[in-house]
């Protein structure tokens, strides 16, 4: 009699110990976010994800976190910023199962809020400014920080102290990085000016070429840096024999003249959206604006011309970045002779986000 009792209050225990489980695995399974292998992710891209440059680094970038989280990526290559192309681009990635889409260029912007709209259940993530809607949260990387200082690399190597930047549609983001490589030139340098031409387009390889042309031959640069997503720029800089400075291009088949180059590090952004999305832990502020202390900007140096003393310079400025001593403070002055922050004072990131349409001292803009 005694040994059944011992063996039913075992089997009332083991029963007990099963129920539990369940009850333990269940609520998991319910705080658990979907599954990752479900979730089919979408992006659209400006040009083709093979065009070394911008494209083809967020697509990198991207594919790095989609494979680190074993899920699949569907994308939509050559959708220019209009409703009309990217409303059926849009269309098809929701048609294959994407649930959340990304919008790699800066001119998909509000303009896309329609069809946003039409899809509320879908999570859209995209790199202009632009994100009323609710599903839509914007990111970036303070990529003005690596202008900033690739500005004094080459206001350390100028010999004209002309440098010549042929910048792509006329943004926040392009101005910011265009006033950010100023500040940076001009802190080594006062005597730099930073003479700028625009395409009007993201990717016009011929026109970005001629304008960094007449950049060398009327306007007198000596070094050529750009803000758009081919790199013909440095092929101008390359045949005059010029200093460049690149722009998301890891290119090493250049001369010593080809002296570094400006870079995203998409995947660590996207891995930190993505799995703020999986997770629920959405970011605050509807937007994500990554820099140097997250590793999402970079610069790469490339050319032996380059003293020691200024890669020790640069890398020294760079400590005050990670140490949040950003490049928007103190006495800033716009090109009209406007006062924009005083002493003691820092622009606001709204208002370098969103809100930068004018050119700091030193900068002289060419229509």
């Amino acid at each position: 009699m005694k040994k059944l009792k011992e063996n039913l209050w075992i089997i009332i225990l083991s029963t007990l110990l099963l129920i539990l489980l369940a009850i333990v695995v269940g609520l998991i399974n319910y705080a658990r976010p979907q599954d990752v292998k479900k979730i089919v992710v979408g992006a659209l891209f400006i040009d083709g994800v093979d065009d070394r440059g911008w494209s083809e680094s967020h697509y990198n970038g991207l594919k790095n976190a989609c494979d680190n989280l074993e899920i699949a990526l569907e994308v939509e290559e050559n959708v220019s910023e209009t409703l009309e192309d990217a409303e059926p681009a849009i269309d098809r990635l929701v048609g294959k199962g994407c649930s959340v889409i990304f919008l790699t260029s800066d001119g998909y912007d509000e303009k896309l809020y329609p069809v946003i709209q039409n899809y509320p259940d879908i999570e859209f993530y995209t790199v202009s400014p632009d994100s009323t809607p609710e599903n839509v949260t914007t990111y970036f990387g303070r990529i003005y920080q690596i202008r900033f200082l690739a500005g004094m690399l080459a206001g350390r190597m100028t010999k004209s102290n002309i440098i010549g930047y042929v910048a792509g549609q006329k943004s926040c983001q392009v101005n910011r990085g265009i006033n950010a490589f100023t500040l940076g030139a001009r802190s080594v340098n006062p005597d730099v000016v930073v003479k700028v031409r625009f395409i009007n387009s993201w990717t016009d390889a011929e026109k970005e070429k001629e304008l960094a042309t007449k950049l060398i031959e009327e306007d007198g640069a000596d070094l050529i840096t750009y803000h758009a997503s081919i790199h013909t720029a440095v092929d101008a800089a390359e045949e005059h024999s010029v200093y460049s400075i690149g722009y998301n291009n890891n290119g090493t088949d250049y001369s010593e003249k080809y002296l570094a180059s400006v870079n995203f590090n998409w995947g660590n952004l996207y891995n930190t959206v993505l799995h703020d999305f999986f997770t629920g832990d959405m970011y605050p502020g509807k937007y994500y604006w990554h820099g140097v202390v997250f590793g999402t900007v970079e610069m790469k140096t490339y050319s032996k011309v380059i003293p020691e003393e200024v890669i020790k310079e640069i890398d020294d400025r760079k400590e005050k970045l990670i140490n949040v001593q950003d490049v928007f403070y103190g006495d800033l002055y716009s090109n009209d002779g406007t006062k924009k922050c005083s002493k003691g004072q820092r622009i606001s990131d709204d208002a370098l986000f969103r809100r930068m349409d004018w050119f700091v001292e030193g900068v002289e803009v060419y229509e």
